[in-house]
C-alpha cells in the first residue's frame, strides 16, 4: 500500500477529497480543518464532528452570561435569530472561504459597536479581514432594520439592549456549535442545513442552545 503523502510514514488508507488522494487515518484526524480545508460533504469529517461533539467546552464566562436567556427570550427574538442565520448563509454563497471563527469575531465586533451606541457614542468596531468586514456590514444593516420604528400593527422595533443580548446569545450558540479547529465550518454547515426549512420554530432544531 502507498505511503501517506502528508507524513510519508503510514499507509494511505483514507481518500481525502480536499487533497484528491489517499492519506493515513492519523493525518486525517490531526490535520482535519487545521492544515486540510475539508469539504463539508466528507464523511470522515462528519464522523469526526460527531465524535468530538461531546468534548467541547465553551468559554465559561460566556456560558454564565447566557444562562439568563430562557425559552421566552428565544421565542421573542425568533424573527431576528432566523434572519441573522439566513443572512450568514447568503453571505457564505459569495464568501466561500468564510469560517466559523469569522462569524464569531463579527458577532463580537457588532456587540462592541452596539455597546458604544448604548453609551451615546457611535463607533464601528470593524474587523480586520475583508471577509469579516463584508459580513459585518450585512449583519449591521440587518440589525439597523430591526431597530428602526416599525409600522403600526407590526411587532415593536428591537431595542438596543435587546440587540446586545441577541448578539451575546448568537456568539454563544456559534461557539458551542463550532469546534477548536482553525478551519472549522461546523456552525456554518449547521446553519446551511436548516436555513430553508419552512417552519420557523424548526430552524434552530439542530443547534445546541442553553
Amino acid at each position: 500500500m502507498a505511503r501517506c503523502p502528508l507524513c510519508s510514514e503510514r499507509p494511505a488508507k483514507r481518500f481525502c477529497p480536499a487533497k484528491e488522494t489517499r492519506i493515513c487515518p492519523v493525518c486525517c484526524g490531526s490535520k482535519r480543518e487545521v492544515e486540510i480545508d475539508c469539504p463539508s460533504s466528507c464523511h470522515h469529517l462528519i464522523a469526526g464532528r460527531v465524535y468530538e461533539s461531546d468534548r467541547r467546552s465553551p468559554d465559561p464566562q460566556l456560558e454564565s452570561e447566557v444562562r439568563r436567556f430562557d425559552k421566552s427570550f428565544i421565542h421573542r427574538h425568533t424573527p431576528v435569530l432566523n434572519a441573522v442565520s439566513l443572512a450568514i448563509c447568503e453571505e457564505r454563497t459569495v464568501a466561500l472561504w468564510l469560517l466559523d471563527t469569522d462569524v464569531i469575531e463579527v458577532f463580537k465586533d457588532l456587540t462592541k459597536t452596539m455597546k458604544t451606541l448604548s453609551s451615546g457614542i457611535y463607533y464601528e468596531s470593524l474587523p480586520e479581514s475583508v471577509v469579516r468586514v463584508s459580513l459585518f456590514h450585512r449583519l449591521k444593516q440587518l440589525f439597523d432594520g430591526f431597530m428602526q420604528p416599525q409600522p403600526e400593527g407590526l411587532e415593536q422595533s428591537l431595542k438596543l439592549p435587546d440587540a446586545i443580548d441577541v448578539l451575546t446569545f448568537l456568539t454563544y450558540v456559534a461557539t458551542v456549535n463550532s469546534n477548536s479547529r482553525p478551519r472549522s465550518r461546523q456552525y456554518l454547515d449547521l446553519l446551511d442545513s436548516m436555513a430553508y426549512q419552512t417552519a420557523p420554530e424548526k430552524r434552530a432544531g439542530n443547534l445546541i442552545i442553553p
